[in-house]
């Protein structure tokens, strides 16, 4: 952390299929998601995916949001995500039914460290920097990212890039 925040991210950019790289990651997170009785759908909406950007970085952002989709869900996890191809730009969201975000939490949670305090109701281990990473690969990308939640209804968050 102390190297990624003095130098930022070193970016090695190539060209990367979105859609596949979901399903990479879609691949590798399936023992988790059948341990956790999750349904998952995976939608595409347009067409033209591919975008220059870091393939290891980018696959990391996707598989810590799926990750924390699964672990802030309660019971059977239900995750949503789509992609959409438009003109210039690809949409990623990556929406859950779990325990959402309370509204005054919502603009701290990319910043380093942060955790959303929750008491005894949820037992999620981490050190606060998962999305801080995820929004600093983004940035880096020239994109942005942005969270919609509701308490107990679930979160969504949206990444926006450009595309090659």
């Amino acid at each position: 952390m102390t190297t990624f925040e003095q130098q930022g991210l070193n970016l090695n950019l190539e060209s990367v299929n979105v859609a596949e790289l979901v399903q990479q990651v879609l691949s590798s997170l399936k023992l988790q998601f059948e341990k956790y009785k999750a349904e998952v759908s995976f939608d595409k909406v347009g067409e033209g995916f591919v975008i220059s950007a870091d393939k290891i970085h980018l696959t990391n952002v996707i598989y810590n949001l799926l990750d924390n989709a699964l672990k802030y869900s309660e019971n059977q996890p239900k995750i949503k995500i789509e992609l959409q191809g438009y003109d210039s730009e690809i949409r990623l969201s990556i929406s859950d039914k779990g325990i959402g975000i309370p509204p005054e939490y919502q603009d701290k949670i990319f910043e380093k460290f942060f955790r959303v305090p929750t008491g005894n109701m949820h037992n999620v281990k981490g050190y606060g920097l998962g999305l801080n990473y995820v929004a600093s690969v983004i940035k880096q990308h020239s994109g942005k990212i942005e969270v919609q939640s509701e308490l107990n209804k679930g979160s969504m968050f949206t990444l926006t890039l450009k595309k090659a």
